[in-house]
């Protein structure tokens, strides 16, 4: 074996083996810690809710409700939060340094003021429909406001025709399979 160095990366060869025309890197899989919101588990984003609500000295009983065993539910909590606690009090501090009220209630504020936008570059006051729909659409978001998938129920009939004989074969079974002989 030799080894040779293609774009900056040394590559074992055999001696008698042209050199490859891709190198392909396989990429180290992210920590828990580093993973972001969108792709967690359905479990890890439960136990995230339930940290929310329950408060953060809850932690363990939020994994637990969420589904995870009580033996694994502290060291996931705490390898969930260790990248997000930092970031949430910091947005809550700073929240509260520039409005004197929580970043939760700023939000809402701010949304429910979105509702009635006015477009800033339209002749007179026109409203802002794109600004509109969107704090809509992010107000259900919040409150998980989304009507089921829809269900697709398709009423099908069909005609059935037995001749004499299958009337008779019928008429056959059901005395040989009737309870009461």
């Amino acid at each position: 074996m030799i080894e040779k160095i293609f774009d900056g990366i040394p590559v074992l060869i055999k001696e008698r083996e042209r050199p490859p025309r891709t190198i392909r890197i396989k990429m180290k899989s992210r920590k828990l810690k580093d993973t972001p919101l969108l792709k967690l588990s359905p479990q890890h984003k439960q136990a995230l809710e339930n940290v929310t609500v329950m408060g953060i000295d809850k932690k363990k009983d939020a994994a637990v409700d969420a589904g995870f065993s009580e033996h694994n539910a502290l060291r996931t909590m705490d390898r969930l939060l260790v990248g997000r606690k930092a970031i949430v009090k910091n947005i809550e501090e700073e929240c509260q340094a520039r409005h004197k009220k929580g970043a939760d209630e700023k939000v809402a504020e701010v949304l429910v003021d979105q509702l009635e936008a006015v477009h800033p570059l339209a002749k007179g006051e026109k409203k802002d429909n794109l600004a509109i729909i969107s704090a809509a659409k992010e107000i259900n978001k919040i409150k998980d406001n989304y009507p089921p998938k829809k269900v697709d129920i398709r009423e099908m009939g069909f005609y059935l025709h037995f001749t004499p004989d299958d009337i008779e074969a019928a008429k056959q079974y059901k005395e040989i399979t009737d309870e009461n002989s």
